[in-house]
């Protein structure tokens, strides 16, 4: 299990993070933020590499990004940015981000 920030108890759905557990973070440290805020999750890397997903408060679905680098320099030119309509289908996705910039024999 991950870190925790937002209060998980007074969240609306207190156990929203148990879809995201079961990840493979390919050696990655993961933090729950809050569910359903733009600020959601960070999946981080000790070479910098910075997994972000988040709710934006601008239209529908979700947003993974991922960066080289958790600075403005990375966030400038992201390494990619990865529209999610529908909630079922986050953790898939952010698995395919994972395997994409994380093989496993890395």
């Amino acid at each position: 299990m991950g870190s925790f920030i937002c209060n998980t108890s007074s969240a609306k759905n207190s156990e929203w993070w148990k879809a995201y557990d079961k990840l493979d973070l390919q050696g990655g440290k993961i933090t729950f933020i809050c569910d359903d805020d733009e600020d959601m999750i960070e999946i981080i890397y000790p070479d910098g590499l910075f997994i972000d997903v988040g709710k934006p408060t601008f239209g529908d679905g979700y947003i993974i990004t991922v960066v080289a680098s958790n600075d403005e320099a990375g966030w400038q030119k992201p390494l990619v940015e990865i529209n999610v309509l529908d909630k079922k289908d986050l953790a898939s996705k952010i698995q395919e981000a994972i395997v994409q910039f994380r093989p496993s024999n890395v």
